[in-house]
């Protein structure tokens, strides 16, 4: 199967088609590459601890490898001059980084925004840890209101 993408010239923008870009993105990005292999190591590792060890871990590591591999995907899609939304009518006015970005107020309103993101995440794990350290028994159940 052969999976055709939509490449941008940054020196006129004009958008052609290109044969193998995905694959020709991964060669030129490997980091990239590593990332993708990664996440989709730790999601598989993640699921199979679940099923077979019912181990604790199993959550982060399947969690982790989920937002590194998506991460990846998307970085994939719209990196290296890659239309990530193209037109199949009118291929210049397809979707890329460069014609789709905000002003610059809206962007730095919005890195600053993600900056939050951690914390928020941060304070998900907390929370769960909380709620889940102490298992509710039987009793507890039969004798509360």
């Amino acid at each position: 199967m052969r999976v055709d993408g939509w490449t941008v010239d940054p020196g006129n923008g004009e958008i052609t088609l290109e044969k193998f870009k995905y694959l020709h993105n991964l060669q030129q990005m490997p980091y990239l590459a590593i990332a993708l292999i990664l996440g989709i190591l730790c999601l598989l590792f993640g699921i199979l601890t679940a099923l077979y060890r019912h181990g604790r871990r199993s959550f982060g590591f399947a969690g982790a490898g989920t937002v590194v591999t998506v991460w990846s995907l998307l970085l994939l899609a719209g990196w290296n001059n890659t239309s990530y939304y193209p037109s199949l009518v009118d291929p210049s006015s397809s979707l890329t980084l460069y014609n789709s970005s905000s002003s610059e107020f809206t962007l730095r309103t919005m890195s600053v925004v993600s900056l939050l993101i951690p914390f928020v995440a941060a304070y998900i794990g907390y929370a769960w840890r909380e709620l889940t350290k102490h298992k509710i028994t039987r009793s507890e159940v039969e004798n509360s209101e």
